[in-house]
């Protein structure tokens, strides 16, 4: 009996995009991964599915799985919409909270709502804040070499004066964030927002920025510390 493909990495993968998509187009926020996370146990039930319905000989029992597939998808995404479970049961809720003068390197804060969290000067290296909302947050003096903060949503984020030596920021929103005189040599910045943000006297050495989008107000530095992109 010949094996018919799989279907749940590519409604995943779908189902991945669009969120991606709708946080780009403000419907939802990075928040949302966190609860979504809390779900992982359905893809488990997804690869049950897949691997009953791949070994039928009937085109109509087949196609009925990747329907059930589409529903189970659809159901996880509506009750993470509707806020279940609630940002408060996750303990990842960490809005305002005071991290300032802490030493926090390694820590792990991936999908965390951090919105206007202080860190002020706090040792974050190899910090993981991946897909976590920072927006306003504060790392004035901050230390973040090696941070991974892919798809972090850093908009109005101060990170003055901050080192981010080394450190990932792909994908992520970077829009009006306020970058003076931080040091980012060798940083990941590739598909990073950088419309608006303030670049003055940033040091950007070796960094990789492919389709880093910026916009007319922003404040590059000059021509001795690194591209102006």
């Amino acid at each position: 009996m010949e094996r018919r493909p799989g279907f749940v990495g590519p409604l995943l993968l779908i189902t991945i995009g669009f969120i991606v998509l709708f946080n780009k187009m403000g419907v939802i926020d990075w928040g949302s991964w966190g609860s979504l996370w809390n779900y992982w146990p359905v893809i488990l039930i997804l690869w049950g599915i897949e691997i009953l319905f791949r070994h039928t000989e009937s085109n109509i029992i087949y196609f009925m799985g990747v329907f059930i597939c589409i529903l189970v998808i659809t159901g996880t995404v509506l009750l993470v919409s509707n806020g279940y479970p609630s940002p408060d049961n996750q303990g990842d809720n960490l809005r305002r909270i005071i991290f300032n003068n802490n030493d926090l390197e390694e820590n792990e804060f991936n999908f965390a709502d951090l919105d206007h969290a202080d860190f002020n000067n706090s040792n974050l290296n190899g910090v993981d804040m991946n897909f976590a909302s920072l927006q306003y947050a504060n790392f004035s003096n901050s230390n973040l070499n090696g941070a991974n903060l892919n798809f972090a949503d850093l908009q109005y984020a101060t990170l003055d004066n901050a080192n981010l030596e080394g450190a990932n920021l792909n994908f992520a929103d970077l829009a009006y964030a306020d970058l003076r005189y931080s040091v980012l040599d060798g940083a990941n910045l590739n598909f990073v927002d950088l419309k608006g943000a303030n670049l003055t006297g940033a040091r950007i050495k070796g960094a990789n920025h492919v389709f880093a989008g910026t916009s007319k107000s922003t404040i590059c530095p000059d021509s001795t510390n690194g591209p102006c992109w």
